[in-house]
């Protein structure tokens, strides 16, 4: 009988010690997580008492803790690329502005013979035209820093969304005497997308041949292993071209940025193609650039 008295005051003994050591690690890790809010600090818990529910509840705090972490590392990513796109807005936005502004400021002057105000309107809307696809850009790119985008996918079809962004640029090649050919053999591929997003991906990627090269712009679609390969080909006009930052955001060989390119939008359509579940690469090959998408086949 003593020797049951003496077990159980053991027992009682050892359950009041082991429910002061858990109160006393629960407090720790209570003070832990009040530093890592106070002092904004990214320093993980440790444990120093092997009790299964109480690893679980670190693991779950240091969880969230990295989960801070990455939030506000991409986050202040964020805030400098806006930074950047902010500087770089300001030249890229005032000159075609200010520019139009001198043209409009000669129309007014009376003196101006009446062929020569033409020309300055034909450039006026040049300039305007330059300034509209500046700010969309810049809007689009904003969109993506925020996350913003809306994504409707549904089922497409491939081969008259590329036939409308040709038909948007037709008269522009036209106009230089340049062409856009396009290579397919059906005339209905369907695939799963975004169709506005994609549009708008093919949009640049037709823009940026139509700005950085002299030549035709030749687009080739192939069918292979359940994916749609669409290859966007032109005469590759500067061999200063870092190929592997093309699609890096505010790449452009152009430093002075006379042309009004932001180096945007190439950055974008690879954006918007993987948003829609695509890919895209490009390469320099005999004196061409050719920019390379895939997007999986509906079997």
């Amino acid at each position: 009988m003593e020797f049951i008295i003496c077990l159980l005051i053991i027992i009682v003994l050892m359950l009041f010690l082991y429910i002061f050591i858990l109160k006393r690690e629960i407090k720790r890790i209570a003070n832990r997580v009040r530093n890592v809010r106070n002092e904004n600090s990214n320093t993980l818990i440790n444990k120093e008492l092997e009790e299964k529910n109480l690893v679980n509840l670190i693991r779950e705090i240091n969880n969230t803790i990295n989960e801070i972490n990455k939030k506000e590392i991409n986050m202040n990513i964020k805030t400098e690329e806006l930074k950047k796109m902010i500087t770089n807005t300001a030249h890229d936005l005032r000159t075609p502005l200010t520019s139009a502004i001198g043209y409009i400021e000669l129309i007014q002057n009376n003196n101006i013979a009446e062929g020569k105000k033409e020309k300055y309107i034909q450039i006026i809307s040049e300039r305007l035209q330059k300034l509209s696809y500046l700010i969309t850009n810049l809007f689009e790119f904003s969109k993506i820093i925020s996350n913003d985008n809306k994504i409707e996918m549904k089922e497409e079809n491939l081969i008259e969304i590329i036939e409308g962004c040709i038909a948007n640029f037709y008269d522009d090649f036209i106009k230089e005497n340049r062409q856009i050919n396009i290579n397919h053999e059906n005339n209905k591929i369907e695939i799963i997308t975004d169709k506005s997003l994609l549009t708008r991906a093919f949009d640049n990627m037709i823009i940026n041949s139509y700005k950085h090269s002299k030549g035709n712009l030749d687009i080739e679609i192939i069918e292979k292993n359940g994916e749609i390969i669409i290859k966007f080909i032109n005469k590759l006009e500067n061999n200063k071209l870092d190929i592997d930052l093309i699609f890096e955001k505010f790449y452009t060989t152009d430093i002075s940025r006379t042309n009004g390119d932001t180096g945007l939008g190439l950055a974008i359509a690879k954006e918007f193609i993987e948003l829609t579940n695509g890919n895209i690469s490009a390469i320099k090959e005999d004196g061409l650039l050719k920019m390379i998408v895939n997007i999986k086949k509906i079997n």
